[in-house]
């Protein structure tokens, strides 16, 4: 039973390589080549008039073809052909004209070409500098090869057109799809940038800090004296008054050192605001009004150690 199996299996094997080594070493003959060129060069001719159907023109492209000449088979790669087509499908109305003209032009020297493989000393590289002269002419001097995103597009467009070639039949209806698809994805991108767009908006603004009005700018009284009696309150236990005047005698030390112009009407989170992201000290600033605003403006209760750490805060601003 095994051994039935295996030369089963064997001979499987060996069809497959036979019709592979069948299917590699089928060539086109000359005639047929150029019949193949007329009639693509006639499908080609009609997309000026219904360039939607390039896609289907281009799937329907085979990669390369072996024509059998006088002097030997050779290969002709339509790979260039195609991703030309691809980019005509993907560029606009108004570079569409000259594309057509670069892909007609690119048409004529391969029929050229053709003409000369019954020659037995036929040379291909004369036919490409026959097909680079032609392209160097001045109709020609301003297309240009499709642009990065060009490229990125005409590949999306030619794996759709491959993909959908196989659900469904030829014919208008595959680009058809091919459009709808790609009108979703852009539909799909704007909507969700819409949503995010009413969420930034509707988002609640931050309530601004509350606003505490002395009659003189804190730098008008020294920093030091605004620590006296932060210590002051602190010796009676008043840790809430103590904290809040510690917090000013900050404001003031750096106030004096001209981190910002004296205004007796700032609110503290304007006063983070004028010292910066990029300013050393704004950590420690933006530390110490936590501290003050949850204990003044928020009523908690505050301790010894509410204190001490506002203090450690003003020997980092430099406050000695």
């Amino acid at each position: 039973m095994k051994l039935l199996t295996a030369l089963r299996t064997a001979a499987l094997v060996f069809c497959l390589f036979a019709a592979c080594a069948a299917s590699a070493s089928s060539s086109t003959s000359v005639d047929e080549y150029r019949q193949q060129l007329d009639e693509l060069a006639q499908r080609i001719a009609r997309l000026r008039d219904h360039p939607e159907n390039a896609a289907n023109v281009e799937v329907e492209i085979p990669a390369a073809v072996t024509v059998s000449t006088g002097s030997g088979e050779i290969t002709v790669n339509y790979q260039h052909l195609k991703d030309d087509l691809a980019s005509f499908f993907a560029a606009d109305e108004k570079k569409r004209p000259e594309l057509l003209k670069q892909i007609q032009a690119y048409m004529q020297t391969l029929q050229q070409g053709a003409e000369a493989y019954d020659k037995a000393e036929s040379d291909v590289s004369a036919a490409e500098q026959k097909a680079k002269e032609i392209l160097a002419r001045r109709e020609f001097s301003r297309v240009h090869g499709p642009s990065a995103k060009e490229a990125l597009l005409a590949r999306i467009y030619r794996w759709f057109a491959r993909l959908l070639s196989k659900m469904h039949g030829p014919g208008q209806a595959t680009v058809n799809v091919i459009q709808v698809l790609v009108w979703i994805f852009i539909g799909g991108v704007v909507l969700l940038l819409i949503v995010w767009t009413a969420k930034r908006l509707m988002r609640p603004e931050e309530e601004p800090g509350a606003r505490e009005i002395i009659p003189f700018a804190p730098s008008a009284r020294s920093w030091r004296a605004w620590l006296a009696e932060a210590r002051e309150a602190a010796a009676q236990q008043d840790w809430r008054n103590a904290i809040h005047l510690a917090y000013w005698a900050g404001i003031s030390f750096l106030e004096s050192g001209g981190s910002w112009k004296p205004n007796r009407a700032r609110t503290p989170r304007e006063y983070l605001r004028l010292l910066g992201s990029r300013n050393p000290h704004q950590p420690t600033l933006s530390a110490l009004t936590r501290k003050f605003e949850i204990v003044w403006y928020g009523h908690r209760e505050a301790v010894e150690a509410d204190f001490q750490e506002t203090l450690g805060q003003l020997e980092n601003l430099g406050c000695r």
